[in-house]
């Protein structure tokens, strides 16, 4: 990377002006009470127009899908629950960041809590994930650096985790660190419960400073990241996918997921199948889409949606 590049993201990333008004924001909520269960949604307006249609969209997803299921709730052992909270833990020139928590209750043993964290850049308010901001080397820095720290803080004598345990759930693999807040100094990562630990740990949170990982930051959080480098690009399917950000995003979103599928087998055997059928996709997907009557990236679009369908199933 240039100097003149590297010193312009770094301040892009870390530098927001002291000068500006933060964005105003106005709270939005989504309720409906009955005997067998309640339903509390909160999220926030900004009066940017791709921010506010992402995180409504996230908010009423939710909302709904829940009121889908407790429609059939019994008020025994108790009413079912839903709420969604948030924190603006960003907002300047630069970014907005927005943390969410859905605590649900369905009858269990306890009630669950996830998170959801949504980073946009300004002033166009495109979500950026982790793995467009910095390169796979610095992923791994990132999974390195959190796993040092949750195993000091719930491996020993009278902790609720194991290195195993731990180094599934903060490996090098991007999917693992969906919930990260981008701030001025540091990048906050949090692991849900069971992620890193036992329910009793709750969730864990490791805070990095951007000092640790300047050097492998991408030149450009805006260009397409797909699980491959762009620069050895060479078939039509390759530069077609390294010429479309959301394609990008998918063919990373496939790998990321096509590897934790691999890391969760049972045996020698699962994961040769599941290699198999890798291989067996790549080909089906080369092999289709440069033949259609089709843009090719609109059929690679619908190639990559259908297999990460089939590798998210449980």
């Amino acid at each position: 990377m240039r100097a003149k590049q590297f010193l312009s993201l770094l301040a892009f990333l870390i530098c927001a002006v002291p000068a500006f008004a933060a964005a105003p924001v106005e709270k939005r909520v989504i309720q409906d009470k009955r005997s067998n269960y309640s339903l509390d949604v909160s999220y926030p307006r900004t009066g940017q127009r791709n921010v506010d249609a992402t995180l409504e969209a996230y908010a009423r997803a939710l909302a709904k899908d829940f009121l889908d299921m407790a429609k059939d709730a019994t008020p025994e052992p108790g009413p079912w629950s839903g709420e969604l909270t948030y924190e603006v833990v960003r907002n300047d020139a630069q970014m907005m960041v927005v943390a969410f928590t859905w605590y649900t209750y369905t009858g269990g043993a306890h009630p669950n809590a996830t998170s959801e964290h949504f980073n946009f850049l300004l002033p166009e308010g495109a979500r950026v994930e982790i793995a467009e901001l910095f390169t796979p080397k610095g992923i791994q820095r990132i999974s390195d650096i959190s796993i040092a720290s949750l195993k000091r803080d719930l491996t020993g004598p009278d902790g609720m985790s194991d290195i195993d345990w731990i180094k599934r759930g903060a490996g090098p693999n991007a999917r693992n660190f969906a919930s990260y807040s981008l701030l001025p100094r540091e990048i906050v990562i949090v692991f849900d419960s069971y992620q890193v630990a036992a329910y009793a740990a709750g969730p864990q949170e490791v805070r990095i400073p951007l000092s640790q990982l300047k050097d492998v930051l991408r030149p450009d959080p805006r260009a397409p990241a797909p699980s491959f480098d762009c620069t050895l690009a060479r078939s039509d399917v390759e530069q077609s996918i390294c010429s479309n950000r959301d394609l990008a995003r998918l063919d990373r979103h496939v790998a990321e997921a096509y590897a934790e599928r691999l890391m969760w087998a049972e045996s020698d055997a699962k994961r040769a199948s599941i290699r198999q059928g890798q291989r067996d996709w790549l080909r089906t997907r080369d092999g289709k889409c440069l033949v259609v009557r089709q843009p090719l990236a609109a059929c690679l679009m619908g190639v990559y949606q259908a297999r990460l369908a089939v590798l998210n199933q449980p």
